[in-house]
């Protein structure tokens, strides 16, 4: 007949698998997040090359309304997909925060400061910096397409 675990034991066990369970749910959060952000950042790449297409075409058969019209077609465009992206972006940094403390427990527990992969910015971080010069660039790339064509 086997030995039953002393209780410490069993509570230790049940712990450790609660913090593996945490772990890849932290992950998968994070991953789908973030993934989710990169698919709309190529959405919106293809669709601006669509539509980049387009205004030249129309530019170059003197269809100069049409073309302002596919240039202004940039500016909502630009705005949805940042604002999607950003939310994205900012719910991944949840899942990161969940990352960052599961993974400091574990490395703690087995001893393996190198399994403390994913490490939170500091707050003056310029987190989403990046993202803000991108949109406003194509922002403001659209509305002088779009005048452009209106001044021709």
């Amino acid at each position: 007949m086997a030995t039953p675990e002393p209780p410490s034991q069993q509570v230790n066990e049940d712990q450790d698998q609660l913090l593996v369970a945490a772990l890849g749910h932290a992950w998968s959060y994070y991953d789908t997040r973030l993934s989710r952000g990169l698919q709309v950042l190529n959405y919106f790449l293809i669709a601006t090359a669509i539509l980049a297409t387009a205004y030249v075409s129309a530019l170059n058969n003197g269809n100069d309304v049409v073309a302002a019209l596919v240039a202004a077609t940039g500016i909502p465009l630009s705005l949805i997909t940042f604002a999607v992206g950003y939310q994205q972006r900012r719910l991944a940094t949840v899942g990161e925060l969940a990352l960052v403390e599961i993974q400091d427990r574990l490395a703690i527990k087995l001893g393996l400061n190198s399994f403390r992969m994913a490490a939170p910015l500091p707050r003056w971080a310029p987190r989403f910096i990046p993202s803000y010069i991108a949109f406003l660039l194509a922002l403001a790339l659209s509305i002088a397409a779009t005048a452009y064509a209106l001044a021709r």
